[in-house]
C-alpha cells in the first residue's frame, strides 16, 4: 500500500469513527434511550432500566446487545481468512445495507415500545455497529476501533503522560490519530444531535458509511 493509500484510509477510519458519534446520539434519541455502538454503556443502561422496571427501554438495549453481537460474529466468520482489503470491502457494503435497512424499519415500525415489531429497528442498526468494529480490525490503524474509545482516551493520556514524564514533547503518529479520532467521535455525536433536531437523524449514518464504502473501492481500484 502507498502512502497515499495509507492516508486515504485514514479518511476511511475517520467516517466511521464520526458515523459511530453519530449512531449513539440517534440511537439514544430515536430508539428510547439505548446506545447501538457503546456496548458497555448499553449494558449499564440496561440494567438500570430493568432495576426500575422500565421494559420498553431495557428490551431495546437487550435487543441492541444481541443485534451488535449477531453483526460482529457474523462479519468476522464472513471474512474470516480475506484479505484485508477485500474484508473491507464486503464489511463496508455489508454495513450499508444494514444502514439502509434501520432506514427502512424505522420508518415502517417506529421507535421502539410500540409492539415488539417495533424493536425491529434496533436490531440493523446496532448489528451495523457490530460489522463497523470488525472494519476497525481490519483497517489496524493505531488501534482506533471504531467504537466505544475509552481505550483510545486512555491510550492519549498515557503516551502523553509518559512523553512529560520522560522531559520531552514527542507526540507519535499513533497518538496524533487517537487523539483525531476523539475528537471525530464528538464531532459525529455532535452533528447527528444537530440532524435530530432537523428531522434528518436516520439517514445520516447510511450516508456516511456509503461514502466510506465508495471512498475505500476508489482507494482499492487505485493501489491495484
Amino acid at each position: 500500500m502507498t502512502a497515499a493509500g495509507i492516508n486515504r484510509l485514514d479518511h476511511v477510519l475517520g467516517l466511521t469513527v464520526f458515523t459511530a458519534g453519530a449512531v449513539d446520539i440517534i440511537s439514544f434519541v430515536k430508539l428510547g434511550g439505548i446506545f447501538a455502538s457503546a456496548m458497555t454503556g448499553n449494558i449499564a443502561f440496561l440494567a438500570l432500566y430493568a432495576a426500575r422496571g422500565e421494559w420498553h427501554s431495557a428490551i431495546a438495549s437487550l435487543v441492541a446487545l444481541v443485534g451488535f453481537t449477531l453483526g460482529a460474529a457474523g462479519a468476522a466468520w464472513f471474512v474470516f481468512g480475506r484479505p484485508a482489503h477485500h474484508a473491507l470491502n464486503i464489511l463496508l457494503l455489508g454495513e450499508t445495507l444494514l444502514l439502509a435497512g434501520f432506514i427502512g424499519c424505522f420508518a415502517w415500525f417506529g421507535a421502539p415500545g410500540a409492539g415488539m415489531l417495533s424493536y425491529a429497528s434496533v436490531v440493523p442498526l446496532s448489528g451495523a455497529m457490530g460489522v463497523q468494529i470488525i472494519v476497525g480490525r481490519k483497517l489496524n490503524l493505531s488501534g482506533v476501533p471504531t467504537v466505544v474509545f475509552t481505550s483510545t482516551l486512555t491510550n492519549v493520556v498515557v503516551a502523553l503522560a509518559e512523553s512529560a514524564r520522560a522531559g520531552r514533547v514527542v507526540v507519535s503518529g499513533d497518538t496524533k490519530r487517537q487523539a483525531m479520532s476523539l475528537a471525530l467521535y464528538f464531532l459525529g455525536a455532535f452533528t447527528g444531535a444537530v440532524a435530530v433536531l432537523l428531522g434528518a437523524a436516520v439517514k445520516l449514518p447510511f450516508v456516511l458509511i456509503f461514502i466510506a464504502a465508495l471512498l475505500h473501492h476508489r482507494i482499492m481500484r487505485a493501489a491495484a
